[in-house]
């Protein structure tokens, strides 16, 4: 059976390449939304507007255009970047020269990129933007699948990114290979949600503390910090901890953490979180008077936060961003069954 059911490509345009031809190869390499292992992201926004950090006054770094329509993750491992175009067009130098910007930029840090007008598919690593590492049509897919899975599959990318760890390995320069976390603060700076929420912006400016756990190396020597946050609201902890939340489990393919403003680490948590009808929530700006789900809930909640060491402090920006559905019967009318909100914002951490 083929990978892509019959298409009139000529009818195409670019949505119909990223939806009908993009989202199932990415499928069948292994990758899925949601997903911790294997995560497939799309339309990806980006906390910081500019192609690169190159300089600190931001305002010299040229404005990036757009974003990367997908991105397929092994989530703290590695990732790479897939750009549609639409059949009509043929693909250029240019066109790679794009894909190369969202995937060289900091919040994304990919190793390979691709395009495809639905016609052809080029493959290019980042190093070599001007020649594509591998180039095949349409019709050869299903052939190239076993190898493009072997290439581009999760556990392929896991296998090269996998970092060899030294005896006491120190987490960054002038920090031990292990630490604990002794204080901190989250500051919500934006909150923006799909539905219009007068008390969103009271978010704005809230602070929650950062109040311990530590940062050390995994069996595969990946650097992984466990954290403990305590909530503005009253509550909500206790909810989240019963939910197995808490403490929040952050990665990085980083072999060091970065103690370069102008080269920041990444360190990525993702959360699925399932709410039963009858689940009791605490008072919030965004639920006055708390209450009890009538209906279940499901949510993904995707973090990552941007940081450099300064001293015994890690120090960054940070964008959350939720997606809640409501599963309510459909004969009951309700204003949306879908929720989303992403919230912006600045953190420190202490280190003991």
């Amino acid at each position: 059976m083929s990978l892509f059911p019959p298409h009139d490509i000529d009818s195409m345009n670019e949505d119909d390449v990223a939806g009908e031809l993009i989202r199932p190869l990415c499928r069948a390499l292994g990758y899925s939304q949601g997903n911790p292992g294997a995560n497939l992201r799309s339309q990806v926004s980006l906390q910081y507007d500019k192609a690169f950090l190159g300089h600190k006054d931001g305002k010299k770094d040229p404005v990036l255009r757009g974003r990367p329509d997908f991105v397929c993750e092994v989530v703290s491992y590695a990732r790479w970047v897939v750009e549609a175009k639409k059949p009509s067009i043929k693909l250029s130098q240019d066109d790679s020269y794009q894909g190369h910007t969202y995937a060289t930029h900091p919040e994304i840090a990919a190793e390979f990129y691709m395009l495809t007008n639905g016609r052809e598919f080029r493959l290019y690593r980042v190093g070599n933007p001007d020649n594509p590492a591998l180039t095949w049509q349409k019709e050869e897919t299903d052939d190239l699948l076993p190898a493009l899975i072997n290439f581009l599959g999760p556990e392929a990318m896991k296998k090269r990114a996998q970092v060899k760890i030294d005896l006491r390995k120190p987490l960054a320069q002038g920090l031990p290979s292990s630490t604990e976390i002794v204080g901190g603060h989250i500051i919500y700076s934006r909150n923006t949600t799909s539905i219009p929420l007068p008390m969103s912006e009271k978010l704005d400016g809230l602070t929650n503390a950062v109040t311990g756990r530590s940062v050390s190396r995994n069996d595969d020597g990946l650097i992984v910090a466990l954290v403990e946050v305590k909530s503005a609201f009253a509550g909500m902890d206790e909810l989240h901890k019963a939910m197995g939340l808490y403490p929040l489990v952050f990665r990085t393919s980083d072999e060091y953490l970065s103690s370069d403003v102008e080269n920041p680490s990444l360190l990525q948590n993702i959360m699925t979180m399932n709410m039963p009808a009858g689940t009791k929530f605490p008072s919030t700006m965004l639920s006055p008077g708390g209450g009890v789900l009538p209906f279940p809930v499901t949510a993904e909640c995707y973090t990552e936060a941007v940081g450099f060491i300064d001293g015994f402090v890690f120090k960054g920006t940070y964008v959350i961003e939720y997606e809640y559905k409501f599963h309510i019967p459909p004969n009951i009318p309700f204003p949306a069954r879908e929720f989303t909100m992403r919230t912006e914002g600045v953190f420190e951490v202490n280190f003991k």
